[in-house]
């Protein structure tokens, strides 16, 4: 196993001939848009921008964004399935810019499985297990290999099996074994379930016995509750087996329940690394506060008032004494309020509490969730992705109805600040 330690990496593209950068800010890669930054006509296509990152030896770390930011392409790179633009990546103490994909010994799990259709699972497991010894093997074990490949199609009893062999045997039956899959090895690809094949894809990983295991949203084509179960699988195998790992994926919820630690993306470059509860609880600035947590963070603009007032129209909160200090130097300016949705209480009439009307109510069994728009003409309205309402969570036992007007207090301990201008955040 090995750390993987990203310097200063960039990926950029030229410009297409006859077309300006402008008009390719969005491409087309791996299948999928991403979105790029250019500066002006005739610079190249700025896809991933100062990538420094160290992921340790046996960690488990999701690079998560959303579509365009990059994340899957930073995966290629590493892979040596892209050519960098700049920069450095070391897998344990070998540097692996210049080396190609099959000496970096790094295993990969795409999204589309990646299975050849022809070959049973036995065979699709075994594969990168027989490659690496006809690579590694002296010419003085070739007709050896060779008699293995022709007769092992034949009935059992007229196979030649060699000791490299037994060996592949040995590992593919224990791998088949750890992902529950010995009844499927004399299958071909077709004949199994989309759950079936992605177990098949990690098993051809796992075979190989890499320093690092790189998963290119290996989840996305299963349906909801077969995602959850091969989700929890993939920890604990990973857990077992202790191998670095770097996931990709843009769902929110695998990687805030698989991650060791998340890299959150956002036009290329790097916007927070830390532990799950870490971003959730102290998000960096107002993109991962907003991407991190369904429903989303809620944002209002208020004016702050030293020492500890808070003003939005007639809404007037005073602060809890520890951001005293810290707000001080914003004194008559305006800033970003957030507050998570668990965050808002229902209350009673006061200025303090924030007077909202609901317009959608999304009942879920263990929580209800309200969209509220709040009630007010002299209130600047909340500067949210859904425009302008509020989203609120709710106990399910508390039956609520759209039009109904509410008062919602704010739990003051809960609330994050940040500079409109920096969009950063505020901590006291």
């Amino acid at each position: 196993m090995a750390q993987v330690n990203l310097e200063n990496v960039y990926k950029s593209f030229p410009p297409r001939r006859g077309e300006s950068v402008t008009s390719q800010t969005q491409l087309v890669l791996n299948g999928e848009k991403k979105e790029a930054t250019a500066s002006k006509a005739g610079d190249s296509v700025n896809v991933l921008r100062r990538i420094n990152l160290t992921v340790a030896d046996g960690e488990f770390m999701v690079l998560v964004g959303p579509s365009g930011c990059g994340k899957s392409t930073l995966l290629r790179l590493i892979a040596g399935l892209e050519a960098m633009t700049g920069g450095n990546i070391w897998v344990g103490d070998r540097l692996v810019n210049d080396l190609p994909p099959k000496e970096r010994d790094i295993a990969m799990v795409f999204q589309n499985y990646a299975l050849y259709p022809h070959m049973s699972v036995y065979d699709n497991i075994a594969f990168g297990l027989r490659r690496r010894q006809l690579t590694n093997g002296d010419n003085s074990k070739f007709g050896e290999n060779l008699l293995v490949g022709v007769t092992r199609n034949l009935p059992k009893g007229l196979r030649y099996i060699s000791e490299k062999e037994r060996t592949v045997n040995e590992q593919v039956k224990y791998v088949a074994q750890l992902l529950q899959i010995e009844g499927l090895l004399n299958r071909l690809p077709k004949q199994l379930s989309g759950g079936q094949r992605q177990r098949v894809a990690l098993g051809r990983a796992i075979a190989r016995n890499p320093q690092v295991f790189l998963m290119d949203e290996p989840l996305s084509n299963l349906d909801a509750k077969l995602r959850a179960e091969t989700r929890a699988q993939i920890v604990k195998l990973q857990r077992q087996l202790g191998t670095t790992t770097i996931y990709v994926t843009h769902d929110q919820t695998e990687a805030m329940t698989m991650g060791d630690r998340i890299t959150i993306l956002n036009q290329g470059q790097i916007q927070q690394v830390a532990q799950p509860l870490e971003l959730y609880n102290h998000p960096a600035n107002l993109f991962v506060a907003e991407f991190i947590g369904s429903p989303p963070m809620n944002f209002i603009p208020i004016k702050f008032h030293a020492p500890l007032l808070i003003t939005n129209g007639d809404f007037r909160l005073t602060l809890p004494g520890f951001w005293g200090n810290t707000l001080q130097k914003y004194d008559g300016r305006t800033l970003i309020l957030g507050i998570r949705p668990e965050h808002l209480i229902l209350s009673v009439a006061a200025t303090k509490n924030l007077p909202v009307q609901v317009e959608l109510v999304e009942n879920l069994g263990n929580d209800s969730y309200l969209s509220t728009k709040i009630i007010g003409s002299s209130f600047q309205q909340p500067v949210t992705s859904s425009g302008n309402s509020l989203q609120v969570r709710v106990p399910p036992e508390r039956i609520v109805n759209i039009g109904e007007q509410l008062w919602l207090s704010l739990t003051p301990e809960k609330l994050h600040f940040f500079d409109p201008e920096t969009e950063l955040a505020i901590f006291p």
